[in-house]
């Protein structure tokens, strides 16, 4: 080796030598800089991280949950606490609506993030209503489905790398179809557990079926036992779901949670209503339900003195209670949306004073278009990016529920799909008061036995609500934030709005493609069919 090559390779030697010293020094500082000030060892629980960028979702939906069934909005009879305490821990909205007075638009108008009429979806799947020679108007035909082109929200969030599941009342195909296909796991979902085409359980206790009505029986239940009531049964359900999800760096999973209960039939557990039966004498509340309340040709409930629906509420929000402490205990309740709100207003009209809720202080309930019908309860809670504690006026209504749980999950909207739904989050974190809408829309073209106001619509702007009744022509103008028992018709006080919000209403009805009602030939006036029958 020639001393020129030597003294290079000592020069390389000497260089590296120097950049090793260097690199420690540099390391020995750090490492001093970093422990100068240490952070205390504060042992971690052995829980799921969060994934903040896409938080997990839980929609509760309540089948005929009446907006007044709530500790919440008033009920001193029924007992909600832990939905109560949902409701002041994140966002209640005091305002907000059902899209649809019955069950099946509005929880397609959740899904799709459009109002019924537009997917022509006004009633129960596939059914027309009532109708007979004694009815004025024949009601449109309705889909017995959504539309497979539609992308629902579950689709929606399954594309975007979301674990979906639905467990509970379906009720989104028609009950005339056979087979599967448009069911749960049609529309997004990877697990359906106990979703069909029926609107209501066989019975609340195992095996959930009917002898009268077989096809009311729950399906994917079969692993229960005697004994078990099938809103805990449910609720295991979810909480199996939900534990097998989870562990860092897991999927964000959407959980459809739609219960059967509190719908028909009612059938308390009964291991409260020895409780519910004393309380409901307790407070004289027995003997004050005995005549109702007059609404057109029907009889409403007056009174919340029912102990089998209490039974039937208290389990509800017993359960709902389960859910939450589960995603507590597995570390997911801060970074989890939960979402709760009702179909379609409270079953307080139909059977008089022995319905199973009173509504009041709204007025009517499911099946008409007055609040007692289409105003539901709504919760959000999300502690990683709601503001906790809100309470808003600002109307709402089922459809923005795809455009929030989108926008709040960091995932881009999808306007052209939910195009008649606004997102709620610019009122979430107080920022906003108010939405950039102009109303919120009805439309119930159909008889129903429990209505007898007959096929109707309506619409909500600002403080003020017009009905029409399609029957006759008639409309009806109530000022909601003086009175929201819709007592006083203001139509002829004030002809230039109820001129204005029936423009208005019409225009609607046009531009979304509502069907409508058209003459009755078979109709004969009420006097003359009895006459004849």
């Amino acid at each position: 080796m020639s001393d020129l090559q030597i003294s290079k390779q000592a020069s390389i030697h000497s260089t590296a030598r120097k950049h090793l010293v260097l690199i420690t020094l540099i390391m020995a500082f750090a490492a001093f800089a970093v422990n100068a000030n240490p952070k205390p060892n504060i042992a971690k629980p052995n829980i799921a991280k969060p994934n903040i960028a896409k938080p997990n979702i839980v929609l509760f939906l309540i089948d005929d949950l009446g907006w007044a069934d709530l500790g919440v909005t008033g009920s001193t009879f029924y007992e909600t606490p832990n939905i109560d305490r949902l409701a002041s821990e994140g966002v209640f909205f005091t305002d907000a609506y059902a899209a649809n007075p019955v069950c099946s638009p509005t929880r397609a108008s959740v899904l799709t993030g459009k109002y019924p009429s537009r997917i022509g979806l006004t009633n129960h799947s596939g059914s027309r209503g009532s109708m007979g020679p004694n009815h004025m108007l024949t009601p449109p035909e309705v889909v017995g489905n959504m539309p497979p082109e539609e992308i629902t929200l579950a689709e929606a969030l399954k594309n975007a790398g979301y674990t979906t599941a639905h467990i509970g009342k379906w009720h989104l195909q028609a009950h005339h179809m056979k087979g599967r296909e448009h069911y749960p796991e049609a529309n997004g979902f990877d697990l359906n557990i106990a979703g069909h085409k029926m609107g209501q359980p066989g019975d609340y206790y195992f095996p959930y079926t009917s002898k009268q009505h077989p096809s009311t029986n729950v399906p994917d239940m079969e692993d229960g036992k005697e004994g078990d009531y099938l809103t805990d049964a449910l609720t295991d359900k979810a909480i199996k779901f939900i534990e097998d999800q989870g562990g860092q760096g897991e999927k964000p999973f959407f959980l459809n949670m739609w219960y059967y209960t509190v719908h028909t039939p009612i059938i308390p557990d009964k291991t409260k209503l020895k409780k519910y039966t004393q309380k409901a004498k307790a407070m004289g509340l027995v003997d004050k339900n005995k005549d109702g309340i007059k609404e057109h040709q029907s009889v409403s409930r007056g009174v919340q003195s029912s102990a089998a629906y209490a039974c039937m509420v208290e389990s509800m929000d017993e359960n709902i209670g389960r859910i939450i402490a589960t995603l507590k205990k597995r570390g997911m309740f801060e970074n989890t949306i939960i979402v709760f709100l009702s179909d379609n207003g409270g079953l307080s009209t139909g059977s008089g004073p022995n319905s199973p809720t009173s509504s009041l202080p709204l007025r009517a309930g499911k099946a008409w278009v007055y609040e007692g019908g289409i105003r539901s309860p709504l919760i959000i809670s999300y502690p990683a990016g709601v503001k906790p504690g809100l309470k808003l006026s600002e109307p709402a209504v089922s459809t923005d529920i795809y455009p929030t749980l989108l926008e709040l999950a960091g995932l881009p909207l999808n306007p052209k799909q939910h195009v008649d739904g606004l997102s709620l989050k610019p009122l979430l974190d107080g920022g906003k008061v108010s939405l950039d809408r102009e109303a919120i829309y009805f439309h119930y073209p159909h008889y129903h036995h429990i209505n007898t106001m007959g096929p109707a619509g309506a619409v909500r702007a600002g403080d003020y609500k017009l009905i029409e009744v399609y029957e006759t022509g008639k409309v009806e103008l109530y000022n909601l934030r003086e009175d929201i028992g819709e007592s006083k018709d203001l139509a002829q006080q004030k002809p230039q709005l109820t001129a204005k919000l029936t423009k208005m209403l019409h225009h609607w009805r046009k531009q979304s493609g509502a069907l409508m009602t058209t003459p009755n030939p078979e109709y004969v006036k009420a006097k003359d069919w009895r006459n004849k029958h």
